[in-house]
């Protein structure tokens, strides 16, 4: 074969590899019981007041939700589940792990049928420790606020603006035994109860996410600053370089209570912040993680 066909055999060859490679990397796939989160911008913070009917109008909530930002996220993995507890033990039982089992369990073992219920009782280094030993770390308070809103512009709740969705709304639904306000309008999560669901329980949101309100809050990885929403970044915001306190997310299973305008408190928005403790173990914090 002479110089210029072997130039063309080559050139033909590096083509080929390159027309296989595309479609491959286009079919790349989200890790098992992951989802993809777009890149792009979207309305971090609370973007309106509810006011009490008082004549004072006294604003529903805290402060620190305020002022919305315009917020640009590169893509990101996030889990698609609450991880449970037959998750937990697996880290548990994995070798060079010396994390102790959550206080609540029986001699240290999930209690019977309670498997996919959602960890708890972990604190916020625990949770990023299981995160670390999964290949991924917990989500930033954007990434959890952008996945909680389920693709939605401006919602305040994780199914829209509603405080209650009736029964003919196709979107989320509360299984039987879960608690409810009122049987022809169902809390669209679990707000109320004495313990979490299983995870899955109900429908997911707009991005294919469960239980990013109700069932168990959830740890962030950021630390917490009241004010942070007035000087942050506009790009894949990180949180404050420092702090007391760790973020918490999403209302809990607790977290139910009538407002004045009459649906779930304010504790279950997703624009609602939350913090605590990075040492504190609850029955109303568990976490998922991102990637």
């Amino acid at each position: 074969m002479g110089t210029c066909g072997m130039h063309k055999t080559i050139l033909l060859t590096i083509l080929c590899l390159v027309c296989v490679a595309v479609p491959l990397a286009a079919q790349t796939t989200a890790p098992e019981n992951m989802v993809q989160i777009p890149a792009g911008k979207f309305w971090m913070g609370r973007a309106y007041t509810i006011y009490t009917d008082s004549a004072d109008l006294v604003p529903i909530g805290k402060m620190d939700d305020r002022p919305a930002n315009n917020i640009d996220l590169d893509a990101f993995y996030v889990d698609k589940y609450e991880v449970t507890n037959a998750d937990y033990a697996k880290f548990l039982q994995s070798a060079g792990t010396s994390t102790k089992p959550p206080w609540h369990w029986p001699q240290g073992k999930i209690e019977a049928g309670k498997e996919k219920l959602p960890v708890y009782n972990v604190n916020w280094f625990e949770a990023t420790a299981y995160c670390k030993w999964a290949g991924k770390r917990l989500p930033t308070e954007a990434e959890w606020e952008k996945a909680a809103r389920g693709g939605l512009d401006r919602n305040h709740y994780a199914w829209g603006d509603a405080d209650y969705i009736d029964t003919s709304e196709k979107y989320l639904q509360a299984p039987q035994g879960a608690g409810r306000a009122n049987p022809d309008e169902p809390i669209p999560a679990r707000l109320e109860g004495t313990d979490a669901m299983p995870v899955g329980s109900f429908k997911p949101n707009g991005y294919g996410l469960y239980d990013m309100i109700g069932n168990v809050r959830e740890w962030v990885n950021d630390w917490y600053d009241a004010d942070y929403y007035v000087f942050m970044p506009k790009r894949n915001p990180q949180g404050p370089e420092t702090g007391r306190y760790r973020g918490v997310r999403g209302g809990g299973w607790q977290d139910y209570s009538a407002n004045t305008i009459g649906g779930p408190s304010d504790n279950n928005t997703v624009d609602t912040r939350d913090f605590s403790d990075p040492d504190l173990r609850a029955t109303t914090i568990g976490f998922r993680c991102a990637k």
